[in-house]
């Protein structure tokens, strides 16, 4: 359960308010929109994939962008409220255990994405060793989705926690893409050690 600190944080929180005031479902709406702005990650008309897509904030953001020629796929394991933005098709799928990638595929009927972003986190246990390891397998994991996912030339936007496996991952990315960059938003919170691992033009 929240504490009382958290929720009085919660109340403070510019970014949810912000969030609540233009129609998102969370503040992770402004993490990837401050990327774009300074990445230009995606256009009018690029076809997403959106892991750890729950509630859909970040997934609102991007089909706001991608316009109605557009489309952005939400995957989470929890089910999602119907979206108003036709442009968002919600997949309930767990990345760890289920073949997101064959399910996603059905929906692309042989296209391929412009642009892979996971902002999935496991169910923090507040031992950080656990939570780091945790997360670096959902981090993996939203890279392999993308490899057989992203076209060449797409990019991606992966989170993570800081850890030794971090690092290599960094250098996988930097063999796969252009330009691979390290992440931390604004809109992340003070307390919080996650980052994004950004790659940019998709080599193979």
């Amino acid at each position: 359960m929240p504490t009382n600190r958290w929720l009085q944080e919660a109340r403070k929180d510019h970014y949810r308010r912000r969030a609540r005031e233009e129609g998102y479902r969370s503040r992770a709406a402004y993490k990837f929109l401050e990327a774009q702005r300074k990445y230009r990650l995606v256009k009018r008309g690029d076809i997403i994939v959106d892991l750890g897509a729950w509630p859909g904030g970040i997934s609102q953001a991007l089909a706001r962008i991608v316009g109605s020629e557009g489309l952005v796929i939400a995957v989470d394991r929890r089910k999602f409220k119907k979206f108003d933005e036709r442009n968002i098709i919600t997949l309930q799928l767990d990345i760890l255990e289920d073949d997101v990638v064959s399910e996603i595929k059905k929906i692309l009927d042989g296209k391929l994405a412009d642009f892979l972003v996971s902002d999935a986190s496991p169910s923090f246990s507040g031992i950080r060793d656990v939570d780091v390891l945790r997360q670096i397998e959902l981090t993996e994991r939203s890279h392999e989705i993308a490899k057989e996912l992203v076209k060449r030339g797409g990019s991606v936007m992966l989170k993570a926690l800081e850890c030794g496996e971090l690092r290599e991952l960094e250098r996988e990315l930097k063999r796969e893409f252009k330009i691979v960059k390290r992440f931390i938003p604004k809109a992340t919170r003070k307390s919080s050690s996650e980052l994004y691992l950004i790659g940019i033009g998709k080599l193979v």
